[in-house]
């Protein structure tokens, strides 16, 4: 068999993920079921001596390891079709292959709270969508996160209105700064038309929660990599970055 060769050249690492932490904010659906982030730390035991050469290293009062414990929908993380199909394939079922690619990352920070993006505002948006990017669009609002406006008035795509054209660019991933790229609270959205349309219909995969560095990215076309953690589940938490 023979080897793909590739070159990806870039100037700079753009980190497009958000800090996961102790208490921070859920999903409302995770919190109403009483999920919680956890990120505790343990330190060294007093009765153990210091590790590491001439004591540089581990020592009573250095944290050792820590506690983690979150949900697959936790931060900055990739939805796969288990999410929502029964027959759908879990996140550690795709090659590393599948969450990198070229893309765009959109400018949609003009819209309104709980506004509905549609395949016409996505073909009109520059640069423009190519087929098989990976599409990311900013609406801004991960600078809300940790407010109540940041879990139900933020906006998203709608999905009917944008199924043709995800469907025909042959989009391989999507992601957002929001908490779910359905808009609104989830009441609003309690269908998912979104979410049937890519993780059911379609297997296009769904980046939440983005952040970090986006905006010195948006309105770029950019190689992306956005790598989840191996876990046997619906989702994982990733780090997501863009190459530029």
């Amino acid at each position: 068999m023979s080897a793909k060769s590739f070159t990806v050249q870039f100037d700079k690492i753009y980190d497009l993920s958000v800090i996961t932490y102790s208490g921070m904010q859920m999903h409302p659906a995770e919190e109403a079921a009483g999920a919680r982030t956890l990120v505790e730390r343990h330190d060294s035991p007093a009765d153990l001596p210091p590790m590491g050469n001439g004591g540089q290293g581990p020592a009573p009062g250095w944290p050792i390891y820590h506690d983690v414990r979150f949900t697959t929908h936790t931060g900055t993380h990739i939805d796969a079709p288990w999410h929502f199909n029964k027959k759908g394939r879990r996140i550690d079922e795709y090659l590393p292959e599948v969450f990198m690619g070229t893309g765009v990352v959109l400018d949609f920070r003009h819209l309104s709270d709980g506004a509905r993006i549609t395949g016409e505002d996505l073909a009109r948006a520059l640069p423009a969508v190519q087929e098989g990017d990976i599409l990311l669009i900013n609406t801004g609002r991960h600078k809300q996160l940790g407010t109540e406006e940041y879990a139900t008035r933020h906006p998203g795509l709608d999905g009917e209105a944008c199924e043709r054209f995800l469907v025909e660019k042959k989009i391989k991933m999507i992601g957002m700064d929001t908490i779910c790229v359905e808009p609104g609270s989830e009441e609003e959205h309690w269908d998912h038309p979104l979410h049937r349309i890519c993780l059911i219909e379609n297997e296009i995969l769904l980046i939440e929660n983005l952040g970090g560095q986006i905006d010195e990215v948006t309105g770029k076309r950019c190689y992306i990599v956005a790598l989840p953690l191996k876990l046997q589940a619906d989702a994982a938490p990733a780090r997501v970055i863009a190459l530029l």
